[in-house]
């Protein structure tokens, strides 16, 4: 069963979920309690739900239980707009954040920064597909802490150009 409005339950729990627990404690532990104002946590978001989503697409679309591949292709920006609504944010600054973040996103891309993460974002997802939720919430935390070190260096070194 699809939904034409978002991801399934049992989607946004092996997508969307782990990547939002890493990239929340992720920003705590860079000192900022509030993951929104951390710019490489929020990427990070999204590096990390787009990544799920391709492995959740991946094992499961064949059987054709997915949802459409347009709503996992919204996950990324959809998960950003839902740490933005938490907090209560003015839908005019999350409507301006977002922007910007997809700006960045794509610049980021476009320079090849991602990819470090990939390998723990899949030992976490076959971690994960093993029951062993342990292990792949200690991946995730990997996966996010080199994505946004990778983040961070690009910032660094873009910011000496």
């Amino acid at each position: 069963m699809v939904t034409s409005d978002g991801l399934l339950p049992e989607e946004y729990q092996a997508v969307v979920a782990p990547a939002m627990q890493a990239a929340a404690e992720l920003a705590a532990a860079r000192g900022d309690p509030y993951l929104y104002n951390d710019l490489a946590c929020m990427l990070t978001l999204m590096v990390l739900v787009r990544d799920l989503a391709d492995l959740y697409q991946d094992q499961w679309a064949a059987l054709g239980q997915t949802s459409a591949p347009a709503i996992f292709a919204a996950a990324p920006v959809a998960a950003v707009v839902m740490v933005m609504t938490e907090y209560e944010l003015e839908p005019s600054s999350i409507q301006s954040m977002t922007a910007a973040l997809e700006r960045a996103y794509q610049q980021i891309a476009n320079d090849n920064v991602f990819g470090p993460e990939r390998i723990q974002i899949q030992k976490a997802w076959d971690a994960r597909i093993a029951d062993k939720v342990d292990t792949a919430n200690a991946f995730m935390r990997q996966a996010a802490a080199a994505t946004a070190g990778a983040i961070d260096a690009w910032e660094s070194h873009r910011g000496m150009s």
